[in-house]
């Protein structure tokens, strides 16, 4: 059975340019369910995000079970959706708003991501 989760991500900077951390409480925690469908009928999960008024960046850490992968994702007001398949064994993503440079002071547009579990 399909389903899907949405939040919005907090206004302010998580990340700098860099990926360096500013402050944590703009940071969420998404814990998808385990992706074992024999076991928990959850086969597989995509992340994606989106904006609105202009472009945004976010940087994912993806947790499975003793390493954190990275990456940053460019997230544009006048595009679709951007986003991944969330591997097996995902155990959690932190995801948090980053600056695209030094000045970007672009920290308010709205950004939300959604978890949704496909067949």
């Amino acid at each position: 059975m399909p389903s899907f989760q949405t939040e919005d991500i907090p206004h302010g900077f998580a990340f700098d340019e860099s990926g360096k951390l500013i402050h944590p409480r703009y940071v969420r925690m998404i814990l998808p369910p385990p992706t074992d469908g024999a076991s928990y009928g959850w086969k597989k999960f995509s992340l994606s995000f989106g904006s609105d008024f202009d472009d945004a960046k976010v940087r994912v850490a993806v947790f499975k079970g003793t390493t954190w992968a990275v990456q940053t994702y460019d997230v544009p007001a006048g595009g679709g959706r951007v986003g991944f398949t969330l591997d097996a064994g995902t155990l959690k993503v932190s995801v948090g708003r980053m600056k695209t440079s030094a000045g970007d002071r672009n920290e308010d547009t709205p950004l939300s991501w959604l978890l949704e579990s496909q067949a």
